[in-house]
């Protein structure tokens, strides 16, 4: 454990093992950061802090106070060029895109460059997504039968894509992240699969039609529609079986559950009505009339009101919990269709406006007129993407006080921070339609009153800086850690394979074209073939941080390939990796390739 002392606060750095990792902490592994502040004089832990850290592999003598405060000053410029090892306070953002990929985007580097931190390649077009409750895996549903895709957020790859029913469309993760829910819209069934394994632990039939997800008594029970049912089934999440059945009538659109108010709403889009569920007697209580084409419905974070929206008639109705009745009804929206909340807001958007309408909470308590401010989104309304219905396109932000919100028809995602007029800045999608989106928070948390935690993949080993700034004390502090070496022998870590590639690197390549790059693949006698998922390839913009993940495909003659489209010209690196095999990113040859203008040779010797 490192220690220092900085204007009456003692701060300590240690690193700790993973559970269930074997109690190592070694190169390339991952490991908990954690920092533990007190009160120099009494030890009284110090609490809210909001600290930011960083680790850098030391290659000289440690740094003095003048040298740790200009590190620290080069991280926050957010330059691409002066990047440290470990990062502990990436908020990166995931957009589900029109196409088979997810993008994967780093916000919190300067507007002047690149921003695209990972693509990744899905076996198909995806429907929607979850992410699970720690951050490490991302859920996605995808067409074409293709399952439900398990995405390795860490290093945003493809882990498994799980069978499960016909036409998955909604996905939903449990609270206490055991297990992943995913509605089939295609034979009327849900697919529960335990997190852990990546596996189908029961298949159950809740009826025909598509099917919303909502979980109440702490997850205890799950909560599930079916559109062209006349049921809400209920379901025992840890015995998983349906414990009840209720009645509510065909048409059947969206699901919410509040905890706070014992109560589970359901949004009849037929009806026009709200059925209003006892979640503790499993029964239904009541019906509140609102008008035919109500499709989505959640409650606010104090689980009291309910909002419903109403595309077809351009309405939100608010529902309030303690009376069971209808408190508020606002008009004048363009088909309102999803909805988020912060502390202070909801967010609406409005499926024909480039706009969205924030709804204010606290007015929500006070007699009168509700405040809504609308704020300008975008040039175009989200209606004119080929892809905006039945989206997610609020991120909402770490801080709890705005949102990155998608804008399919702009290709691009824009930053609003609650008491702006507009938004404070876009982000491009690199040419894709942005379904979804949803923020993968990465951030230091106060885990324990002084102690502030975070999960990092650590890098080589070796002594490391660690680099500590409270901006809301105006403290930097230089602590250290050093990483041990893989236990790993190591005449055992040389790669374990060959790689040939059958693409000429030297002929370029041309902007927004997709290009098959073939490659051969051996392993070192006398080890088994090599399957096509131990691979992935990650091909690099160098320098300035662009980069595409792809799983290999196998091909008739031996050889593997993966197709990549170049979002703009510049120089790229294509890299194998196959951590199965010893072979770690960066252990294999690497090759250069080159994108201009469109119009140039395509690439040939094997590329095409």
């Amino acid at each position: 454990m490192s220690r220092v002392e900085r204007d009456g606060l003692s701060i300590a750095f240690e690193l700790r093992p993973i559970p269930g990792a074997g109690g190592r902490l070694e190169a390339r592994s991952d490991a908990t950061a954690v920092f533990t502040i007190t009160d120099a004089a009494t030890g009284a832990p110090a609490r809210d802090l909001s600290p930011l850290a960083w680790m850098t592999r030391r290659a000289g003598a440690p740094p003095d106070d003048a040298g740790c405060q200009e590190k620290i000053k080069s991280f926050m410029a957010g330059l691409i060029s002066v990047r440290p090892d470990v990062d502990m306070n990436a908020s990166l953002l995931w957009t589900q895109n029109d196409d088979n990929t997810l993008s994967v985007i780093n916000s919190q580097i300067a507007f002047s460059r690149s921003k695209l931190r990972s693509l990744v390649t899905l076996a198909a077009g995806s429907t929607s997504l979850a992410l699970h409750p720690d951050g490490s895996r991302l859920y996605v549903t995808l067409k074409n039968g293709r399952g439900l895709a398990v995405v390795d957020t860490r290093r945003s790859l493809v882990d498994a894509n799980v069978p499960v029913g016909a036409d998955p469309m909604r996905v939903a993760v449990a609270p206490d992240g055991r297990t992943v829910w995913v509605g089939n819209d295609g034979d009327g069934t849900v697919s529960v699969v335990d997190a852990r394994v990546a596996e189908v632990l029961k298949t159950l039939h809740v009826g025909a039609g598509h099917h919303e997800i909502a979980f109440s008594d702490g997850g205890r029970t799950a909560w599930i529609t079916s559109r062209d049912a006349r049921s809400v089934t209920a379901v025992d999440t840890g015995a998983l079986e349906p414990v009840a059945e209720i009645e509510i009538g065909e048409g059947a659109a969206a699901v919410a559950a509040s905890d706070a108010a014992g109560a589970v709403y359901v949004a009849n889009e037929q009806r026009g009505e709200i059925a209003i569920l006892d979640a503790g007697r499993r029964a239904l209580s009541s019906r509140v009339a609102v008008k035919p084409g109500v499709s989505a419905v959640q409650f606010e974070p104090s689980g009291r009101f309910a909002f419903a929206l109403n595309p077809a008639k351009g309405e939100v109705s608010i529902l309030d919990a303690s009376t069971g009745a209808l408190a508020h009804t606002l008009a004048g929206f363009a088909s309102p269709d999803a909805i988020a909340f912060t502390s202070a807001y909801a967010y609406v958007r409005n499926l024909g406006e480039s706009r969205v309408s924030l709804i204010e909470l606290p007015s929500l308590q006070r007699p009168g007129k509700l405040a809504v401010v609308e704020v300008q989104v975008g040039q175009q309304a989200p209606r004119a993407a080929k892809s905006a219905r039945s989206a997610a396109p609020f991120a909402l932000l770490p801080e709890g006080n705005g949102a990155v919100i998608a804008s399919p028809a702009d290709k691009a995602l824009y930053y609003y921070v609650e008491g702006m007029m507009a938004p404070m800045g876009t982000l491009s999608n690199y040419g894709r339609e942005p379904r979804a989106a949803i923020i993968e928070d990465r951030t230091l948390k106060e885990v324990q009153p002084g102690l502030y935690a975070t999960t990092v993949r650590l890098g080589e080993a070796g002594a490391y800086d660690v680099e500590l700034l409270l901006g809301d004390r105006r403290v930097a502090a230089c602590l250290e850690a050093t990483v041990a070496p893989s236990a790993v022998p190591a005449e055992d870590r040389s790669p374990g394979l060959t790689v040939e590639t059958l693409f000429d690197g030297s002929v370029e390549l041309e902007v927004s074209k997709p290009v098959t790059l073939r490659f051969r693949a051996t392993p070192k006698a006398p080890a088994p073939p090599l399957e096509a998922k131990e691979m992935k390839v990650m091909i690099f913009r160098f320098p300035v941080g662009f980069r595409d993940v792809a799983l290999p495909r196998a091909e008739p003659d031996g050889a593997f390939s993966v197709t990549f489209t170049p979002p703009e010209p510049g120089q790229y690196r294509f890299m194998l990796e196959a951590e199965s095999r010893n072979a770690p990113l960066g252990a294999l040859p690497y090759v250069d390739l080159h994108a201009g203008s469109p119009g140039a040779t395509p690439a040939a010797g094997g590329a095409r």
